[in-house]
């Protein structure tokens, strides 16, 4: 079998690696002329690990990243609400339960064993056509490739999706977020440590990176399609976190110039991610916010199931069905659940906020490292391991 892939991002990348170690050839093609590594920080659980074990790259991966080993929620005042003992959980084959890694040196990894060979540069899918060989998909710059099947890995404003499933506006959330990197090495953060911060209609978060970087995040509610103030993101970022406890203001005073703005949003889940030869993957198929840092792991873990269920498949189309039946229902849970947790954690009304303090500050520790592993902690299928 020949699988055709659009988009080497995470997922794209994830998959050519997936579907190589179970003996099908794969090309993917991405729009952009080189590949980007356009970015800041990443989290992963247990069960984003336990899928890069799948694929060879965890150990890489690990040695690249920071391991967390215990997260505090605080409010924006400074006053600790909890905290988690992430070292108390060890995952399979003692991986960490959370680590923090920058998208550029993941990519790096995911790119290290995908054949260079396989990945066409400025290559925009416009069209794709089915018959009964398969799928042939058509690119803008004239050219096209004909497959088995046709793997959309093209992201949140994914081409495929839209052939498959016609245009629709993502969802907003209700906030926009900033994201960056800083040089900060602080005794206010220790190494291992991250935390998440809330405020009215605001919080920030600081994940390490290692050699003294912190990526970090903060969110405000506003209205959708705002834009950058006379003085830039970072100044904007600043004014809007200047009067929360340290390390907040600290850390965005020492972060480089080039601070990311996305407003945030979703899609609500569907059913029936493809048809035929086409299927759909990572945030093409469950784009999700942000709340729960799942987004890259569900991307490589639709990889490792995909390459599974083709491995076991009598054709193409049965193997496509069977692993949009096993990641559907999983994915949207995910989706709803970050959704609601973003609507939670941007409360601006003083006594939804003061429940939700309370309910933090009252949970069992343990009770709620119980929950997340519950999310975190998925497993997924062993793939073989190549000989070349």
């Amino acid at each position: 079998m020949k699988a055709l892939i659009i988009g080497a991002g995470i997922g794209g990348l994830s998959a050519a690696i997936a579907l190589r170690r179970v003996g099908i050839e794969s090309k993917v093609f991405e729009q952009a002329e080189q590949l980007r590594e356009v970015g800041a920080g990443l989290t992963f659980w247990t069960s984003g690990l336990n899928a890069m074990a799948s694929l060879g790259v965890a150990d890489s991966v690990i040695a690249a990243a920071t391991i967390v080993k215990r997260f505090e929620q605080r409010t924006w005042r400074g006053s600790l609400l909890n905290a988690l003992q992430w070292s108390n959980v060890v995952g399979k084959e003692g991986r960490p339960a959370a680590i923090c890694v920058h998208r550029r040196e993941l990519l790096a990894q995911l790119a290290r064993v995908v054949d260079p060979q396989s990945i066409h540069c400025g290559h925009a899918c416009i069209a794709i056509e089915e018959d009964s060989r398969g799928v042939t998909a058509r690119f803008g710059n004239g050219r096209e490739a004909h497959g088995d099947m046709l793997i959309g890995a093209d992201g949140l404003h994914s081409v495929i999706r839209k052939l498959l499933h016609g245009a629709a506006k993502p969802r907003y959330a209700g906030y926009t977020c900033w994201r960056g990197v800083a040089k900060y090495d602080g005794k206010s953060l220790p190494a291992d440590t991250a935390f998440e911060a809330w405020g009215p209609g605001q919080r920030f978060a600081a994940h390490h990176l290692g050699d003294g970087r912190v990526f970090w995040y903060g969110t405000k509610n506003c209205a959708e399609g705002g834009i950058d103030g006379v003085g830039g993101r970072k100044a904007d970022a600043l004014e809007c976190f200047n009067n929360w406890a340290a390390p907040v203001p600290e850390i965005i005073g020492a972060s480089e110039e080039n601070i990311l703005r996305n407003d945030i949003v979703d899609r609500k889940p569907i059913k029936n991610w493809g048809s035929g030869h086409v299927t759909l993957l990572g945030d093409a198929a469950h784009p999700t916010t942000p709340n729960l840092g799942h987004g890259a792991c569900m991307a490589i873990q639709d990889a490792v199931v995909l390459g599974d269920c083709l491995r076991q498949a009598s054709s193409a189309q049965a193997g496509l069905r069977s692993y949009e039946k096993k990641r559907e229902q999983k994915t949207a849970h995910i989706v709803n659940q970050s959704w609601w947790v973003g609507v939670t954690g941007q409360f601006e009304n003083p006594v939804a906020r003061a429940l939700m303090n309370a309910f933090a500050r009252g949970i069992p520790p343990a009770l709620a490292l119980k929950l997340m592993e519950r999310i975190f902690n998925e497993d997924v299928p062993t793939l073989p391991n190549p000989a070349v």
